[in-house]
């Protein structure tokens, strides 16, 4: 009985060991990120026509970067229709191959909030 309680307890070692010497520390991918926000606060009852292109690149097996764009269109005040085009040509480039060997795609995250508000004190300006 001792010599199995012994095999088991050198079996349950050797394991252990090789489970810490296999594994390596995880690094996060690339993240990239664009925030926007496209406001108009006006005289106008037409919402604004608005374009939002964001363009992402990243290379591959990046891994430990972040990357963030932000940006805000604004107007106020006048009674005609308004436009707000927004173009972003996001590149990211550096950052090793992740250490794991498990290379995936850059995470990459848009978000674009917009208003229109009617502001009827607008429509009595000159």
């Amino acid at each position: 009985m001792k010599h199995l309680l012994t095999l088991g307890l050198l079996s349950f070692l050797t394991l252990e060991n090789i489970a810490v010497v296999g594994t390596s520390p995880a690094q996060a991918q690339c993240v990239q990120a664009d925030i926007s926000m496209q406001y108009n606060i006006s005289g106008s009852k037409e919402p604004a026509r608005r374009t939002n292109s964001v363009d992402m690149q990243s290379n591959e097996g990046c891994s430990g970067n972040v990357s963030v764009t932000k940006g805000v269109q604004g107007n106020v005040g006048g009674t005609e229709p308004v436009e707000q085009n927004r173009t972003v040509r996001h590149r990211q480039q550096g950052g090793k191959g992740n250490p794991s060997g498990v290379n995936v795609p850059t995470v990459q995250i848009k978000t674009n909030a917009t208003a229109d508000v009617y502001n009827a004190a607008d429509k009595d300006q000159p």
